[in-house]
């Protein structure tokens, strides 16, 4: 079952890029965070109370929820701003560095590792992500890092890559000592209310600023929504770096949604990485 969640979260996620990337034309970065977070905020306390959940307090709980929430804040933030710089067909793939910075975290903070052919798809999808990134036409090597460097939007995702595989191994231990619900309802809280502090304090909170975007916002935000539970959902069934790792699948999807709906160039040279990042996802569901 958390193979179907962990893919599902992908599709989520590259399908919110896309209104993210059309949103970003109408409105700042940190309005995007905030409306990101807006139906989940609203809904999940709902769910929460619907479903009788017993809030749990320990603290490891408020350990790992804590810094899991901080690590995040920042991270929406920067996710915003990566994809309002850059194609998202080549910022997005960014993200699947983040299995990679999970081999490091994971046995660390949590205690896992993953076993050889878990190991070998990670590997298989980092490098994927590194051709989605290639000229094939220059044959450059050091392109994808040249990138990093010289784009703002791909350096900042590469940033955000270290910091979700960071989080990972706090949203970890706090789903382990709650519940899913409870740690996608309390993080959302703690999200929403430090942007909108943010927002009211600089007093960029109005109806003129979101209304003429309101409608990609709000897609934003209910694909959101449903990424979440899909992430966290797996993430309470097996290894954190499976999740992120077929969590990154969002770069595939992206080479494709960028292609189709925002005319992104060169989709026949990445279409070799997304296979290759495929078959690393075959062997992370089959180890």
């Amino acid at each position: 079952m958390w193979v179907i969640f962990a893919i599902l979260n992908p599709i989520s996620e590259s399908v919110r890029s896309l209104f993210i990337k059309k949103a970003s034309q109408q409105t700042e970065p940190i309005i995007l965070t905030w409306a990101n977070n807006l139906i989940p905020v609203l809904l999940f306390p709902v769910v929460m109370w619907l479903t009788g959940t017993e809030i749990k307090s320990n603290i490891h709980f408020w350990y790992g929820f804590l810094c899991a929430g901080v690590i995040q804040i920042t991270a929406s933030v920067l996710y915003m701003q990566a994809i309002a710089n850059g194609d998202i067909s080549t910022v997005v793939p960014m993200l699947s560095f983040s299995p990679l910075f999970l081999l490091i975290f994971g046995p660390i903070i949590i205690g896992e590792f993953p076993n050889g052919m878990g190991l070998a798809g990670i590997v298989l999808i980092v490098a994927g992500s590194y051709l989605l990134n290639l000229d094939l036409k220059r044959m450059n090597l050091l392109e994808p890092f040249k990138s990093m460097i010289k784009n703002k939007g791909t350096r900042l995702m590469f940033i955000v890559s270290i910091l979700w595989a960071l989080s990972g191994t706090f949203d970890k231990i706090s789903i382990t000592n709650s519940s899913v619900i409870q740690h996608i309802t309390f993080t959302n809280l703690l999200i929403f209310i430090v942007i909108t502090t943010y927002l009211l304090y600089k007093k960029k909170l109005k109806w003129e600023i979101i209304k003429g975007a309101k409608g990609n916002l709000a897609l934003i935000s209910g694909f959101t929504t449903a990424s979440y539970f899909f992430h966290y959902s797996a993430l309470a069934l097996t290894l954190v770096a499976y999740v992120v790792a077929l969590k990154r699948m969002s770069g595939m999807f992206a080479v494709i949604l960028g292609a189709v709906f925002l005319k992104e160039a060169n989709i026949k040279q990445r279409i070799l990485g997304s296979f290759i990042m495929f078959i690393g996802v075959l062997l992370i569901v089959f180890s």
